[in-house]
């Protein structure tokens, strides 16, 4: 949980709505029942009930909770919350305050987001994990027994938690186009965990496009920027979905 903590980013408290979020707002009481339980099931780890925080967690996960450290946390919230499967799955964005036990951080909490999985299991949420998913890794499935490349602590650690800005990034952040051109930027997870990331925001007359969006252990994704006669200058966001942080790269028209 440590490495984990460590490799979390301080959330970015505010976007706007994009449209696939407003068609996919979920029902008031959806989402209600969703938030008292997360809030409850993180509240019991606040209060280290961890036998009634069993109750909240879904069939196929209890072994992975009764084997797993759990953090002591001082505090919790629940922030932006996406569903899927028809309202029947959910990624939710927590935000703990909590010690981490690592030079420049044992005197003092921290805020650190991070990523909560939930499905409805018997007509209620429950936390879940999928542990298949944890063992992929760039250099393939992880068996019993293997470690994965590339955890552990970073070599330095600096004196605040805003050193994860710099885990996702990009080789430029500007590139200049004529009308007809093309070109890439490349964006590297050197996070020891997987982000996923995503564009937001238009330019006129500019094509953007990502090669993927789901960034594995030391991965990298690909974006093409590509200008159509009559292009506009402007700024293409890259978005990290699990930290809120938001790359900008700039595109200037010739």
């Amino acid at each position: 949980m440590l490495r984990l903590s460590l490799l979390a980013l301080l959330a970015v408290v505010s976007f706007a709505q994009d449209a696939s979020e407003v068609f996919n707002k979920p029902p008031a009481r959806v989402d209600q029942a969703l938030r008292e339980r997360i809030h409850q099931f993180f509240q019991y780890h606040v209060t280290q009930d961890f036998h009634k925080a069993e109750a909240l967690v879904a069939a196929d996960t209890k072994k992975y909770f009764y084997s797993h450290n759990k953090p002591g946390y001082l505090s919790c919230e629940t922030g932006k919350i996406v569903y899927s499967d028809d309202f029947k799955r959910a990624k939710a964005t927590i935000t703990c305050e909590q010690y981490v036990m690592a030079p420049g951080f044992a005197d003092k909490p921290i805020k650190v987001p991070f990523g909560s999985t939930w499905k409805i299991e018997k007509g209620k949420w429950c936390w879940y994990v999928d542990q298949e998913a944890l063992r992929n890794t760039p250099f393939g499935k992880m068996t019993a027994g293997a470690r994965g490349g590339g955890g552990g602590l970073p070599a330095v650690i600096p004196d605040s938690a805003a050193f994860v800005m710099t885990l996702v990034k990009a080789d430029k952040n500007s590139v200049s186009l004529k009308p007809g051109q093309s070109d890439t930027v490349t964006i590297r997870n050197t996070a020891a965990g997987l982000m996923d990331i995503s564009l937001e925001g238009k330019i006129p007359g500019i094509e953007a496009k990502l090669d993927h969006g789901n960034l594995k252990v030391g991965d990298q994704a690909v974006l093409t920027l590509q200008a159509a006669d009559g292009a506009k200058s402007g700024i293409v966001n890259v978005r990290v979905e699990q930290t809120g942080q938001v790359i900008p790269i700039q595109v200037s028209v010739q």
